[in-house]
């Protein structure tokens, strides 16, 4: 009696399965939101396609607000970049400072020397 229960619950849980698959495959052969393969050969062709219509109603799509947050953002980076300016100026100064001294010597292809007593360098 137990191997019977066991093969009707087996049979009826692959048939539940087997169902769901079928369910999913049918909803995805009658789906009509497709999205083209990026790899594919015509998907240079769609994508210029896409592009030039992307790019009109793009244009007619901006508003203030966008152009405003590029704004902020563009000053917001400006900002970063004049900060790692003044930083890399001071870390310039700090190495001529420190080669005016001989306490390091730099030579042609970057590289840094530090003097250590009376011995020449090390590297």
């Amino acid at each position: 009696m137990k191997h019977v229960s066991a093969v009707i619950t087996a049979i009826l849980i692959t048939a539940v399965i087997g169902l769901a698959i079928m369910v999913i495959g049918v909803s995805a052969l009658t789906n009509t939101n497709t999205v083209p393969l990026q790899n594919s050969p015509n998907s240079a062709l769609t994508a210029n396609n896409l592009s030039t219509v992307g790019s009109s109603a793009a244009q007619s799509a901006s508003s203030s607000s966008d152009v405003q947050q590029l704004q902020q953002q563009v000053s917001d980076l400006q900002s970063q970049v004049d900060q790692a300016n003044q930083a890399i100026q001071q870390y310039q100064s700090l190495f001529v400072a420190l080669q005016q001294r001989g306490l390091i010597q730099i030579d042609q292809n970057g590289n840094i020397y530090l003097r250590q007593g009376e011995s020449d360098s090390l590297h």
